[in-house]
């Protein structure tokens, strides 16, 4: 049997000539090499990719195969697509079983978008014609929603990274759907056991995340530093994106510190350096890779009270949730942190108990078992 993810872009350089890796591209990366590794044989697509590129040094797999046109993509008997527009390209092709797996439920961000709850940079309308153009995007919005219902309707194989997203569509498009949980790698998320955090009298706190994509909420953590700093509150606040810095993030007015596209070992020992976490996510965000990665590092994490962050574990003892769009209450998250070492402990210490159960090896169990599940419901699996 031979496998083959495909992904329209896999690392690409942004505008300073780094490379761009999304969280997306690192859990189909880590797929491929965990099915590789249990012996089936599986191959990582891509119509774009950054050339000349060390993709062992960023932890990603290394032998991706580069396909200009539908008519180079080698013949496999599963495909597996993630972004929608993936999916109904290889749906069709006709060739193969094809394998949808939904890394986040998009009709939730262009629902955000019509609400006004998220609104991407690009369509922020100014303007005499202003109210015109907002329409338009309305209609731009709902069209798109439907292209994407219709996609996840398709008589494909429905898997997940997360439980909220299964059930959801499950229940939405009445489909079996099947969990494969997102993990990390317990060998380089760790916490520090020697350090003692929030005693060193300024506040280190870590938002990782792109601004522009608009349901990590970063604006929403920016205003609760900025309200912080406002207050005399002496804290150093640091971004990490895959992307350069937008105007509101640039260093010297409320961001400290700017990394882009740091290494997963620098990415960890960041953390390990970090007294607070926050993640200010929308209901958009389909599992949250950074809040477990700062989870597993036994950093305090103040996330929102979403369902990818719910789901982490049942008890919620974990971190402290603050609701969506409330800068306010993450601030004061900060506050009850910096003043309360047995608060800072408690999420510590759960936090850590929680992430033992997100690792790289939950995961290849999952994909395991969905194989196992394949061959069950029609599918020839050698």
């Amino acid at each position: 049997m031979k496998i083959g993810y495909f992904i329209r872009n896999y690392v690409l350089k942004d505008r300073d000539g780094k490379s761009a890796i999304s969280g997306g591209v690192k859990v189909v990366s880590q797929h491929v090499k965990l099915l590789n590794e249990m012996g089936y044989e599986t191959l990582l697509m891509t119509r774009n990719m950054q050339i000349n590129l060390n993709l062992t040094e960023l932890n990603l797999y290394e032998k991706p195969t580069l396909v200009k046109s539908d008519d180079d993509i080698p013949d496999c008997d599963i495909y597996v697509g993630t972004f929608f527009n993936d999916v109904k390209r290889l749906f069709r092709r006709g060739k193969g079983k094809i394998i949808h797996l939904c890394q986040g439920y998009e009709p939730i961000d262009y629902t955000s978008r019509i609400k006004g709850e998220v609104i991407k940079e690009r369509y922020l309308r100014k303007g005499i014609f202003s109210i015109f153009l907002k329409y338009a995007d309305i209609l731009k919005f709902k069209k798109r929603i439907k292209e994407i219902e219709s996609i996840y309707a398709l008589p494909t194989v429905k898997a997940a990274v997360s439980k909220h997203l299964a059930e959801l569509i499950q229940k939405r498009y009445r489909q079996k759907c099947f969990l494969i949980q997102n993990g990390i790698d317990p060998n380089i998320f760790y916490p520090d056991e020697r350090r003692i955090r929030g005693e060193s009298g300024r506040i280190r706190i870590l938002s990782v995340g792109p601004i522009n994509v608009g349901f990590k909420g970063i604006t929403d953590t920016l205003q609760s530093i900025k309200i912080l700093k406002d207050k005399g509150i002496k804290l150093e606040f640091i971004r990490v994106s895959p992307h350069p810095p937008s105007e509101r993030e640039e260093v010297g007015k409320v961001v400290d510190q700017y990394y882009i596209n740091l290494k997963e070992k620098e990415m960890a020992e960041l953390y390990r350096n970090s007294d607070i976490f926050i993640s200010s996510s929308l209901e958009g965000e389909g599992f949250g890779l950074p809040a477990m990665e700062a989870l597993a590092s036994g950093v305090p994490s103040i996330l929102t009270e979403i369902s990818s962050y719910k789901n982490f574990d049942a008890q919620r003892d974990f971190a402290y949730f603050v609701p969506t769009h409330r800068p306010d209450r993450i601030a004061e998250g900060v506050l009850a942190l910096k003043e309360d070492r047995g608060m800072r402990e408690r999420f510590r210490d759960r936090g850590i108990s929680v992430a033992k159960g997100f690792t790289l090896e939950r995961t290849k169990q999952d994909l395991s078992n969905f194989i196992k599940e394949l061959s069950q419901i029609g599918l020839q699996v050698n």
